[in-house]
C-alpha cells in the first residue's frame, strides 16, 4: 500500500530533525528538501515559504503514489483563545482576497481532533507575512489563524484528488506584532540568514526582544507540532497499513 505523505513547512529545525533523525534530505528540482525514512511510512517535504513555493513542490511530489496530504507548519493566531505551542486543524482553507474554499478531509480533521487539536472552521492563507497586531484584528472574523502556505498544498491535493488536511501549529499570537523586518531575515526555505540578522539587529536594536522572542515561541511551537504529528501520523499508519512503525503499538502512541 502507498505511505501517507506529509507536506509540511516549518521555519524551525526541530521539526524536521525530529522527523528526519540524522538524515539532512536532499534538495528536490523542484526546491524543496525531501525526507525519507525506510523505518517510517511517510514521506515529508519542506516546500519553502509562500504559495508559490509550496504549490511548485506539492506538484511535483504530489505525482508519487500517496494516500494522505498532510499541510502542516507555523501559523498566526487570528483567536486570542490560541497561545504559543496550540495545535489546530482547519475543516477549510481559503485564501485572502478571494472566495474559493478548499475542505480538508473530514475523517482526517475528525483524527486529529480526537488527538487534542483544536478543529478550526478556516484557516487563511495570505501572500505576505500578517506582522501586526492590528492585522490580525481585522482577520479575526473570518478565521482562527494564517499561513502562508495551506490554500496551495489543499488545492494541488484536490487537483490530485488526494485525501487532505491542514494542520497548523501557533507561533505567534494575536496580541503581538513580528520584528519589522522578519521577511528579509529568513530566506525562501525559512532558514535565518546571520549575515543579514546581524546588520539589522545593529541598525534596529529596540527589535532584539522581539527576534528572541521570536525564537523562543517558533522553538516551541515546533516541538509541539514534531510531538503531534510524530503521534498523528503513526496512528494513520496502522489505520492505512494496520501496523506501527518501529514496531509500536495503538497504547504507546494513545500515551503520546
Amino acid at each position: 500500500m502507498p505511505p501517507p505523505c506529509s507536506i509540511r513547512f516549518s521555519l524551525c529545525p526541530v521539526v524536521g530533525a525530529r522527523f528526519s533523525a540524522s538524515h539532512p534530505g536532499r534538495a528536490t528540482d523542484s526546491g524543496g528538501r525531501f525526507y525519507r525514512r525506510a523505518d517510517k511510512p511517510h514521506r515529508t517535504v519542506v516546500t519553502g515559504i509562500g504559495a508559490e513555493n509550496a504549490r511548485r513542490v506539492a506538484n511535483a511530489m504530489m505525482v508519487g503514489s500517496y494516500t494522505i496530504c498532510i499541510a502542516s507548519g507555523f501559523a498566526g493566531a487570528l483567536k486570542p483563545e490560541h497561545a504559543i505551542g496550540s495545535i489546530l486543524v482547519a475543516e477549510a482553507v481559503q485564501q485572502i482576497g478571494k472566495a474559493k474554499t478548499v475542505q480538508s478531509s473530514r475523517n482526517l480533521v475528525s483524527e486529529a481532533q480526537r488527538d487534542g487539536a483544536f478543529r478550526a472552521k478556516m484557516f487563511l492563507t495570505s501572500d505576505s507575512v500578517v506582522r501586526t497586531a492590528n492585522e490580525k484584528a481585522k482577520l479575526a472574523p473570518f478565521a482562527d489563524a494564517v499561513d502562508m502556505e495551506s490554500f496551495a498544498i489543499l488545492s494541488c491535493a484536490r487537483e490530485h484528488a488526494l485525501a487532505a488536511v491542514a494542520i497548523r501549529v501557533i507561533s505567534d499570537t494575536t496580541k503581538r506584532n513580528m520584528p519589522i523586518f522578519l521577511d528579509t531575515i529568513v530566506d525562501e526555505m525559512g532558514r535565518v540568514k546571520i549575515g543579514g540578522l546581524v546588520r539589522k539587529v545593529v541598525s534596529h536594536p529596540i527589535q532584539l526582544p522581539a527576534l528572541i522572542r521570536l525564537g523562543r515561541d517558533s522553538r516551541t511551537a515546533a516541538q509541539a507540532l514534531a510531538h503531534f504529528l510524530e503521534a498523528y501520523i503513526k496512528k494513520l499508519s496502522f489505520f492505512t497499513h494496520g501496523w506501527f512503525p518501529e514496531g509500536e503499538g495503538l497504547a504507546e502512541v494513545a500515551a503520546r
